[in-house]
């Protein structure tokens, strides 16, 4: 019988996010079970909803307690902490994303569309509001 082998991060390019939300995925959890089987108590389910988006990254005690309840190595969670970093998952655009993503309730891909019809609707604005203000300039002299 042959063995099935994992990849691991490293190998998938795989960041924090994507690493805790699947293995939160694959044991069928919600929030509220990672809860349970977290030592700190002063953790919510927005605080683990923000390590899914990346808002917030777990610290380093934090990710001793969940390679114990997943049962994965440290490593993978520092690993895909570093593949999170090199993505760019910290530039500004991301991290709008991030929140917007977090406030609407709506995925990455999501959250990237409404950025940019975001960005869209402020050149448009900004465009008709200097067209405005120099043909008022004009008029005044």
């Amino acid at each position: 019988m042959k063995k099935e082998k994992k990849k691991s991060n490293q190998e998938t390019g795989e960041g924090i996010e994507e690493l805790l939300t699947r293995l939160r995925k694959e044991k069928g959890w919600g929030y509220a079970e990672v809860l349970q089987h977290l030592e700190d108590k002063t953790l919510t389910e927005k605080d683990i909803k923000k390590w899914e988006i990346g808002l917030k990254y777990p610290d380093l005690d934090m990710i001793y307690q969940l390679s114990a309840i997943y049962q994965i190595p440290s490593e993978e969670f520092v690993k895909a902490k570093n593949n999170s970093y090199e993505k760019g998952m910290l530039s500004i655009n991301m991290i709008t994303i991030k929140w917007i993503c977090y406030f609407l309730n709506v995925s990455l891909k999501v959250g990237a569309v409404i950025l940019v019809l975001l960005y869209i609707f402020l050149f448009a604005f900004s465009l008709f509001f200097f067209t405005t203000m120099a043909s008022q300039v004009k008029r005044a002299y």
